[in-house]
């Protein structure tokens, strides 16, 4: 009996993932060694570390924007930014580190369950409890990394944030919640549902024939 073969979108999606993966699994790879070092005092006082500010600013800066043969006056008032630490004291090193270890190891194993489940659609195992399993540990780890996001932006605010002091620049209490993946985590747990109805619907007209 000769197999059908997977769309070609499929396919692509398959290899993308695969490519993100490796990706991923080098940076996760880097991000250990990293840490390593951080806790052998490798870099000593010499790391300059740049991490991004978890709430936007405020400040007032006046141009002219050219459009249409016109000179148009306007302000730049809110921007996010990055810090700059010179010479990073190896205790913000060291919690930043283990922030991004965190983060690796979220996107790696996201990234392999995708994987895994699209394979599995690529060799034409659609709705089946494997795929509904690894739908719902998507779903599952994609709040989990919604909760540590959350917790580790407000952290930083007051650790961080909270204790910047200038003369021309005012740190908001603006702390973005990241409804967007909490919301995809749902759509997820959703389609993961969807599945287990089409896996029932399956199992029922077998049965019929």
């Amino acid at each position: 009996m000769e197999t059908k073969k997977a769309p070609l979108s499929i396919r692509v999606i398959y290899w993308l993932t695969s490519i993100v993966f490796g990706l991923l699994a080098t940076v996760l790879l880097g991000a250990i060694v990293f840490n390593i070092l951080l806790y052998t005092d490798f870099f000593g006082n010499d790391m300059q570390l740049h991490i991004l500010l978890p709430v936007k600013v405020d400040f007032l800066e006046i141009g002219n924007l050219r459009l249409n043969n016109q000179n148009i006056k306007i302000e730049l008032v809110e921007a996010t930014t990055r810090i700059h630490f010179f010479n990073t004291p190896g205790f913000i090193a060291k919690k930043f580190g283990i922030a991004m270890l965190c983060v690796s190891l979220f996107t790696c194993y996201l990234t392999w369950t995708f994987r895994m489940f699209i394979k599995n659609v690529k060799d034409g195992e659609i709705f089946t409890l494997i795929n509904i399993a690894l739908l719902k540990r998507i779903s599952y780890t994609l709040i989990g990394f919604w909760l540590f996001t959350v917790i580790y932006i407000r952290i930083a605010y007051y650790y961080i944030a909270n204790g910047l002091e200038f003369d021309n620049v005012f740190i908001t209490d603006d702390i973005p919640n990241y409804s967007g993946i909490l919301f995809f985590a749902l759509f997820i747990w959703v389609l993961a549902h969807i599945f287990g109805t089409g896996l029932k619907l399956q199992q029922e007209k077998d049965l019929t024939i």
